[in-house]
């Protein structure tokens, strides 16, 4: 099972820019509450109506709440199925292709992403079980990713390839898969048009044939979780149609027995599911069971770090449905668990529970108390532990030491040993087997691609595993650096910057600054190989490590979370200064970009400092969060954003909200939103909402636009063509802000 990535399982979507990602960051300032005064619907002759767009109707709705008065003029636009919002957006999108479509430069732009995009091969996601390899792979000139399987004799087969698969004008990718303990089964998700909510198949991968086994409405990142016996799984499935606005509440984990009927399987954990161990609504109930081992790990969690964690022997797992498995809870959300593994008769776990930079510590299953703890690898002043994975001779676990990566082998009570590494970057990937020895392991950087080792168990050290990546992108006038900016509390701010050799430091090139800063994810290391188009025109990409990541440690996060979260705002806000003041761009040459999550960061941003970017792009942003409870995921963003309906929660909330911190007669910078249709992870009317409020009360004259994809949800699970066309669109409209001449609108 994906145990890597299954607890941040609804961590909304995490990159910096480029191909496509694999599946799966002094105290604020007081701001003065909106007035309650009705805001000015935008006319045909409004300066930011630069392509006819319709303007958005407006509501007298005003609400005060705990003391902040809110005047909330669009929301109307709210709600999963919106009639009204779904023909204002494609009107919008229709006005934006037109605009974009007329930017000289932008045809030969797309044209470089995708020469240097399509040329790159991938391979990533593995998983090792049975002998045998299991990896998601997409070739040069390929559009979405295979699932192929290695087998121990280096012969590479596919397994399942999407493009065979698209029904209609949908296309359908592969999303989460976990191979059976002995490799000679595997079941995969399938989503259709980007939307992540997938069926799970299951394929006899000796013959390659499917059986008859398929499961409606799975989580795109939960894959099924195996039985020894390797005839049943455990699945998480989402609510029922209907059964929740949110149908991310009261999720269930169920039993899978293969050829039989799934109208049969019986509920494991759940909500609603016996008394033995609780499950609130939001929560999301998984569990695993280690090859080799005969334990049951209950993980309860959600879109945050810490994990509750309960352990059972499988002997005594209730397969009435009643939900009487004898689980004795290990950890709860105060114990900062972050992952467990079993070995042998042991309980490994990942914390940060006095141990910002985390620790690894062990407990006997049979009495399974944290206060007696065994630590097995301590916490290290200089290094973050990111990931462990278990094989039978150790554990493997990777730290990150200044925004790199380091391995080590930790004999099972042993001493830590280092293995050397080939080269200085990120590993991204990192897969044992709890049934064989040794590890396998991917590395990348800025600037090189991606290429898979092998650990030797005896011998200690790495080798190559003959998987690599191809390119084209020739990174040898590119240079990649590593700076500190002071944020205005003084605090230093690690800030990744990518430009040519030969930059002229003289403000005149265009830059894009790049910030997510949620979850206590870290912005690692990647290469893309289509970002070389903005590289070698003599761009500037840079990546601010904002308060809210986990760059730093636990302590990092928290302070760029709650009511803290505008640390992270005025972090970015300093990484801008930054480029600007040491002249590697200047404000009418700065772009800003954030995704998901980091949209609240970039729409921030922008409403607090307008003056410093000359553009913007907010792709799928959380720039609603005071209303993140009417929207599917919301509930389940509770821990990390703040609850809105408490006054601390509402509070913190409303601090972030960039939709209600746009104010009439503001200069805001040129701004493209793009969105996907199929958006399951933030809703839609997010982005509707504050590109409808940007059009009606801007004063600068430039463009707010709206870019829509039919056939895309949050960015996973695209393809590669939809990828570089969007990423054309924003690159170009970023140019056209920056006044390159290349790039004028027609």
């Amino acid at each position: 099972m994906h145990t890597r990535t299954l607890l941040v399982a609804t961590l909304l979507l995490v990159a910096c820019g480029g191909e496509a990602p694999p599946p799966q960051r002094p105290s604020a300032p007081v701001v003065t509450p909106l007035a309650p005064a009705p805001v000015a619907s935008a006319t045909a002759s409004s300066p930011t109506q630069v392509c006819g767009q319709p303007p958005a109707r407006t509501v007298d709705t005003v609400e005060t709440k705990f003391g902040i008065t809110v005047a909330d003029p669009y929301r109307w636009m709210e709600g999963n199925e919106n009639a009204e919002l779904s023909a204002w957006l494609r009107a919008q999108g229709q006005c934006t292709r037109g605009y974009v479509g007329r930017i000289t430069g932008r045809d030969a732009l797309f044209k470089r992403l995708r020469d240097l995009g399509m040329s790159r091969s991938r391979v990533f996601d593995m998983e090792l079980a049975g002998g045998r390899a299991f990896y998601k792979r997409i070739g040069a000139g390929e559009e979405l990713e295979k699932l192929v399987v290695r087998e121990s004799g280096g012969a590479e087969r596919v397994l399942v390839d999407p493009a065979k698969l698209a029904q209609g004008d949908k296309h359908v990718s592969v999303n989460s898969y976990a191979p059976s303990p002995d490799g000679k089964l595997i079941a995969y998700d399938l989503a259709l048009g980007g939307a992540e909510v997938s069926q799970i198949h299951v394929m006899d991968v000796a013959t390659g044939n499917d059986r008859p086994d398929v499961i409606e409405r799975i989580w795109g990142e939960m894959s099924a979780s195996w039985l020894p016996d390797g005839k049943s799984f455990f699945y998480t499935q989402l609510a029922p149609a209907g059964a929740n606005a949110d149908p991310m509440l009261d999720m269930e984990v169920k039993l899978h027995i293969l050829g039989q009927p799934v109208e049969r399987d019986v509920a494991i954990l759940g909500s609603g599911v016996g008394t033995a161990l609780k499950v609130a609504h939001e929560e999301f109930p998984v569990l695993i069971i280690e090859p080799g081992t005969a334990w049951l790990i209950a993980h309860l969690g959600g879109a945050h770090r810490e994990s509750r964690i309960a352990v059972a022997p499988l002997t005594k797992l209730d397969r009435s449905g009643a939900g009487n498995t004898p689980w004795h809870t290990v950890a709860e959300y105060s114990d900062q668990v972050e992952s467990a593994k079993v070995h042998g008769d042991r309980l490994y776990m990942r914390t940060f529970k006095d141990a910002s930079n985390h620790k690894i510590i062990s407990v006997p299953l049979t009495a399974p108390d944290l206060s007696k703890a065994r630590v097995e690898v301590p916490e290290a002043p200089d290094a973050i532990i990111m990931y462990f994975g278990a094989a039978r001779d150790a554990a493997y676990v990777e730290t990150m030491v200044g925004g790199r990566a380091r391995l080590w082998r930790v004999p099972w009570g042993g001493t830590p040993v280092p293995i050397a590494l080939p080269y200085d970057g990120w590993i991204d990937d990192l897969a044992t087997d709890p049934l064989r020895d040794g590890a396998r392991f991917s590395i990348e950087s800025w600037t090189r691609p991606t290429d898979y080792y092998d650990v030797d168990a005896k011998r200690g050290s790495a080798s190559i595993a003959g998987i690599a990546a191809t390119t084209t992108a020739d990174y040898s006038n590119i240079v990649a650096e590593e700076v500190e900016a002071t944020s205005s509390d003084g605090t230093a701010v690690p800030l990744s910057m990518l430009h040519p050799k030969d930059l002229p430091l003289d403000g005149s090139r265009p830059a894009i600054l790049y910030g997510y800063g949620g979850y206590g994810a870290s912005e690692t290391p990647n290469f893309s190989a289509s970002r070389l188009a903005w590289l070698e025109r003599g761009g500037v990409f840079a990546i601010c490590h904002v308060r809210g990541g986990g760059e730093k440690g636990y302590e990092w996060q928290v302070d760029g979370t709650h009511e803290h979260k505008m640390n992270g705002v005025h972090d970015f806000e300093a990484c801008g200064q930054y480029l600007i003041e040491h002249k590697l761009t200047s404000a009418s040459h700065l772009a800003a970009r954030g995704v998901s999550m980091g949209g609240a960061l970039v729409g921030r941003a922008i409403t607090d400092r307008p003056d410093l970017f000359a553009a913007a792009n907010i792709a799928v942003g959380v720039v609603n969060p005071t209303r993140i409870l009417l929207a599917e995921n919301g509930a389940n963003q509770k821990m990390e954003l703040g609850d809105p309906e408490t006054e601390a929660g509402f509070k913190s909330v409303y601090d972030m909200d960039a939709f209600l911190h746009v104010t009439s007669g503001t200069a805001y910078p040129a701004v493209i939103f793009t969105v996907g249709v199929n958006d399951k992870r933030v809703a839609p009317w997010m982005t509707g909402k504050m590109a409808a409020r940007m059009q009606a009360v801007s004063t600068s004259g430039r463009p707010i636009l709206v870019r829509i994809d039919d056939d895309a949800g949050h960015g996973i699970g695209s393809t590669r063509d939809q990828v570089f066309a969007e990423q054309a669109d924003v690159d170009s409209f970023f140019l056209a802000a920056a006044g390159d001449p290349a790039f004028q609108v027609r």
